[in-house]
């Protein structure tokens, strides 16, 4: 039997990529799964060989942070016990910060960091009132280290492992765990969808997410770390260049900021 059956889980940011692609590994494994998009029109779509007594449709724009608490609430209230969220939804960036607009670091902090956070205290009380539970949150390598074009977006998935390595502590004694995924080159729309340094999406596949995993091979792997409920998991190809560049800024600081300058991520 599946570790993940019966089990009821939240996906954010379902409607496409790891997201959509980690929701229907979930389904394929006996999970109960609650979509939550923007876009209910491709989640209705993409969802529609599963049975539908086995996911239900919720859109919601997450950028409406002031709203997340009631709309967790609502969901708490009709889908009952949550076992797992997982945070996926965000946006990317691709721009210099010397020449990007202070608006786009506000969008990007609202979606990526503080919907999350919002997202993450409104279901907390939850299941520390039931014991248990597990927080699992998209960071991305970005998360781990800088490169260049990447100021805004790592900060804020830099900020969400500084968040979670925080709560972490604070919550495992009510059986509530974290897992943060971080994943790198995956064959997605996310370096298209990315913000330039004026805020309009970056248009183009030209940066070698067509080169990494497969969404579906991502979502097996992210279901593996949560299953074993790891506290963090790089997921990428053994020859991504995000392996090597996590350890070389570990390990060789100076030598990871000389290949940092020439890389383009």
């Amino acid at each position: 039997m599946s570790y993940f059956k019966g089990k009821k889980v939240i996906v954010t940011g379902a409607s496409s990529g790891i997201g959509e692609a980690t929701a229907k590994e979930f389904l394929l494994h006996g999970a109960k799964v609650i979509l939550v998009s923007r876009n209910e029109k491709k989640m209705i779509h993409s969802f529609n060989s599963f049975d539908s007594k086995s996911f239900s449709i919720y859109p919601f724009d997450l950028n409406n942070v002031e709203n997340i608490d009631s709309f967790v609430k609502m969901l708490i209230d009709k889908e009952g016990p949550i076992d797992i969220l997982f945070n996926n939804a965000g946006i990317s960036q691709f721009g210099y910060f010397e020449d990007s607009d202070l608006l786009v670091l506000n969008k990007i902090m609202d979606l990526d960091f503080f919907s999350v956070v919002q997202f993450t205290k409104s279901i907390l009380p939850h299941m520390i009132s039931k014991k248990s539970g597990q927080i699992v949150t998209n960071t991305s390598v970005a998360g781990l280290i800088g490169s260049r074009n990447r100021s805004f977006y790592s900060s804020a998935k830099f900020a969400l492992h500084g968040f979670f390595d925080s709560v972490r502590s604070e919550i495992i004694q009510h059986n509530v765990h974290v897992t943060l995924i971080a994943p790198g080159r995956v064959a997605t729309d996310v370096g298209k969808n990315a913000l330039t340094a004026s805020g309009q999406p970056y248009g183009k596949d030209d940066r070698g997410h067509n080169k990494g995993l497969t969404s579906r091979q991502a979502a097996r792997r992210i279901l593996t770390a949560i299953k074993r409920k790891k506290r963090e998991a790089v997921i990428a190809k053994w020859n991504d260049i995000a392996w090597l560049a996590v350890y070389i800024r570990k390990l060789a600081p100076r030598l990871y900021f000389f290949l940092a300058r020439r890389i383009v991520a």
